[in-house]
């Protein structure tokens, strides 16, 4: 398929530049890994992830295509196989790889055809070696360690070949976790580019290294040219940021082997840069880094004698412990901490700034309801799960809640204003407890309870079928599926979740901290996870264990 696209002269003359001896490095070969998917009903295979990597191998010869395992098997597509494969080529033969690609959308220096989409030529990028925090792009590339590299990128937008890929997110951690067996490639962490190709230049031609002085807390490039390599003029600059401010900048030509730049002591990150202006490209950047300016140390004295008791256990007998206690002693600081000259006030700020953009954000809110106002604060509280259900939940919002009724849909999903959107409740069918419930919440609890207990057909999912149908509405736009957890399928659970699946940033997902039904009652926390892949993960697995009939309460349409 053709991947001309208006990117595409510019991005080939762009890389014919780059990797001209001496500019980046001393590039002889290319590096070519291909994850690659055999498909039954496709007579070629499809590209899942290609990589090219420049390097500089001498007078060695190019290695032919082999595989460097056996077919990878996931139990989640019985259809697909999976392949890796690694050659090399001389350099000389990448611009016409790429000519050709661009041009007729073939790529085939394998000796083989592979699959692609409809391909679109993405501006080149710079990516810098991990610091303070990692950098995506490092799970895929290749020793990216030293001064960072220049990558082109040919992106498949709609990676249609793949969508099963990303129907079910087990699949990409399955697949990744089995490919990482053979090479370091982690794809879980960039499924964005699942079906890209990516080709790095790593920049040889210098080594360079950034780092503070301890005493003067300046900024101090090291540098050291290839053996190959003419020294060139190049600035080296710094950024030092705090508090989303440019706190300090310096740029100076660099001198090698050392250079200094002038900055300094406080709070805050510094990135750094070597730019080269002759060729108008980057030799080495850093991302933010954070220096360490005070080490604390504390030892601990353990006590000459344990802590003993016993525990009695449920046959009679007892169970004894012991534990090592001990002492903390005083901290022994080492090294100077220079702080924000505004003192603390500005780190207080900078704190309750951010806890108030979580709670904006429903990110972290904390329920402290007074006596007599309960109510009040559950209405608040419900209206923060419909602000979380609409604001994320255009593909798909799913409800985990082993009290979870009939009720609480119609005060949360029911009010998903995104049409046609993947809404699911999973329950266990428990009745809440009474001892966690106000006065009128028990008496009616017990009414409900007696009623239930009075007639044998009016079991739990007769009852929510019930109130569903009550609600006299005309289902426009929704697309609810609830199921409850009984019996031997699946395992019980405890926690409390809401789940959105898919947006723009992944799965995401929020401890609720309590049951719908009793939200804002009592004190408890609403918190979003940090990683609401593995939480979604779970409630697939056991969902998918419910899809028989009889764990079905409710489904429209």
């Amino acid at each position: 398929m053709s991947s001309q696209t208006p990117n595409a002269n510019l991005w080939l003359s762009e890389l014919a530049r780059l990797i001209a001896p001496g500019i980046l490095g001393f590039y002889t070969h290319f590096e070519v890994t291909e994850v690659v998917a055999f498909i039954e009903g496709q007579k070629k295979p499809v590209n899942v992830f290609t990589i090219l990597v420049a390097e500089d191998r001498g007078n060695e010869t190019s290695q032919p295509c082999t595989f460097l395992c056996p077919r990878i098997k996931l139990k989640s597509l019985k259809d697909w196989t999976l392949g890796i494969a690694r050659y090399t080529r001389p350099i000389a033969d990448l611009s016409s790889a790429f000519d050709q690609l661009s041009k007729n959308g073939e790529w085939q220096q394998s000796g083989a055809p592979l699959i692609f989409g409809k391909l679109v030529a993405v501006p080149r990028q710079f990516v810098p070696p991990d610091a303070a925090a990692p950098i995506p792009w490092n799970h895929v590339l290749k020793n990216n360690f030293w001064n960072g590299s220049h990558l082109f990128e040919w992106s498949d937008p709609e990676k249609t070949a793949l969508r099963p890929l990303f129907e079910d997110s087990r699949r990409l951690q399955e697949l990744s976790e089995e490919i990482q067996k053979h090479v370091p490639i982690g794809l879980a962490a960039l499924s964005d580019r699942l079906g890209n190709l990516v080709l790095q230049l790593p920049v040889t031609i210098l080594q360079s290294k950034f780092s503070q002085q301890r005493d003067s807390h300046n900024f101090q490039v090291q540098l050291a040219w290839h053996q190959k390599a003419t020294p060139r003029p190049l600035r080296a600059s710094c950024e030092w940021e705090f508090d989303h401010t440019v706190a300090g900048y310096m740029s100076l030509p660099v001198q090698a082997p050392e250079t200094i730049l002038p900055m300094q002591a406080g709070s805050g990150g510094h990135r750094g840069v070597i730019w080269d202006e002759a060729h108008q490209v980057i030799l080495a950047a850093t991302g933010p880094m954070h220096f360490i300016n005070e080490v604390s140390l504390r030892m601990y004295v353990a006590d000459s004698e344990p802590r003993t008791f016993s525990v009695k256990q449920k046959d009679g007998t007892s169970k004894p412990f012991r534990i090592e206690v001990g002492t903390p002693s005083t901290q022994n600081i080492t090294g100077k901490s220079h702080g924000n000259d505004n003192g603390d006030w500005t780190l207080n700020r900078m704190y309750r700034e951010q806890m108030s953009r979580l709670e904006k954000e429903r990110r972290f809110v904390q329920y402290k309801p007074d006596t007599g106002r309960q109510d009040d604060v559950h209405e608040q509280a419900l209206k923060d799960l419909r602000y979380l259900i609409n604001q994320h939940g255009q593909k798909g919002a799913w409800l985990w809640d082993p009290y979870l009724m009939a009720h609480d849909l119609l005060e949360t999903l029911f009010h998903c204003v995104h049409s046609g959107s993947d809404l699911r409740a999973l329950t266990s069918g428990r009745e809440v407890p009474l001892g966690k419930q106000g006065l009128c919440d028990r008496a009616w609890r017990w009414i409900v309870n007696q009623w239930q207990a009075s007639s044998a057909k009016r079991d739990f999912v007769q009852s929510q079928r019930e109130e569903l149908d009550r609600a006299q509405s005309n289902w426009r736009g929704l697309r609810l599926e609830y199921r409850v957890r009984h019996g031997a399928a699946g395992w019980g659970f405890h926690d409390r979740f809401l789940i959105f699946p898919k947006t723009n940033r992944g799965a995401l997902a929020w401890s609720l901290g309590t049951s719908v039904n009793s939200f804002g009652k009592e004190h408890h926390i609403l918190q979003q996870v940090e990683d609401g892949q593995p939480v979604m993960d779970a409630f697939v697995e056991l969902w998918d264990c419910l899809g028989r009939p009889e764990y079905l309460i409710w489904k429209k349409p």
